[in-house]
């Protein structure tokens, strides 16, 4: 599995240290400042940071192992129960829709865990929503 987009948004805060050690505080800027507009970024930009940072975008992302159904897991990384993105919401009932990108340009999919707030999305400096 290559490095993507929800990998950025997933460790955003991890990363951007890692861009600032490693003088690639530019690129990083470039393709968080595309996201914030609503676009994604290019494919090659997008490769080209995770070079800059030292990392393999065709090896697996970080926690790679803990992605269920496309790319959905919970905010603590774990996968959900059988691959199924779903989430109990109290009182015996399950949504099916993961929290997803505000900003509409993420593929990345949280769980948000019982008693805990919304996952955030860091890049867009927001919580993240709930899908569709």
């Amino acid at each position: 599995m290559a490095l993507v987009l929800a990998d950025l948004c997933d460790d955003f805060f991890g990363l951007l240290r890692l861009a600032e050690r490693r003088g690639a505080r530019d690129v990083f800027d470039e393709v968080v400042d595309v996201v914030r507009q609503g676009r994604r970024p290019d494919t090659d930009r997008l490769d080209a940071l995770f070079a800059a940072l030292g990392l393999d975008a065709d090896a697996a992302g970080p926690g790679a192992g803990s992605r269920g159904a496309g790319g959905t897991r919970t905010a603590g990384g774990q996968e959900p129960p059988g691959g199924v993105p779903s989430v109990a919401t109290g009182g015996g009932h399950v949504a099916d829709r993961p929290y997803v990108c505000p900003l509409g340009v993420c593929p990345r999919a949280v769980l948000r865990r019982a008693g805990h707030d919304a996952p955030m999305c860091d890049i867009g400096e927001r919580p993240l929503v709930t899908g569709r």
